[in-house]
């Protein structure tokens, strides 16, 4: 099993790779790994999103603890940050404090576009998921009602 992320510390900048997505069901195993690394001299913390097609509002919070909690407000940095993302953080006001980088390397790669098509169809996959489970968990019940139809007679 591959693991959600890497984290790397050189200097005074911390490197965190993130996997795939950064949900609830990894979220708070990542900060309790960031909170490792307080009291450090932390300057700037880089989020390397090549591989992430999703993050929830937990992967958020992992984001703002990092900011709040680690070193003096670091730079944060979010490295190859696919566009989905970039909206979700343009959309909370993230995006004031964040600095988004491209890796030229990612660029020149010849199946980019096959790996970003596969990372759209993850990233469906992954927000209908979390739907379903927030249904679940919420009893929510749809109905599906008829619109513009006519009451049935009752003269029967």
């Amino acid at each position: 099993m591959d693991k959600d992320f890497d984290i790397k510390l050189e200097g005074t900048t911390l490197t965190v790779e993130l996997k795939n997505e950064l949900t609830k069901r990894n979220a708070s195993n990542l900060q309790q790994l960031l909170s490792d690394y307080l009291g450090r001299d932390i300057q700037r913390i880089v989020f390397d999103a090549t591989d992430l097609v999703f993050i929830s509002s937990s992967g958020v919070r992992v984001i703002i603890f990092a900011r709040q909690k680690l070193g003096d407000k670091p730079e944060i940095v979010f490295v190859n940050c696919p566009q989905e993302i970039l909206d979700t953080f343009g959309i909370t006001g993230l995006d004031r404090f964040i600095t988004f980088v491209e890796d030229e390397r990612m660029q020149k790669t010849d199946d980019l576009a096959s790996v970003k098509n596969e990372s759209k169809k993850r990233l469906a996959e992954i927000r209908q998921e979390e739907l379903d489970e927030f249904a679940t968990k919420n009893d929510v019940v749809c109905y599906q009602m008829k619109l513009g139809g006519e009451e049935e007679d009752q003269e029967n």
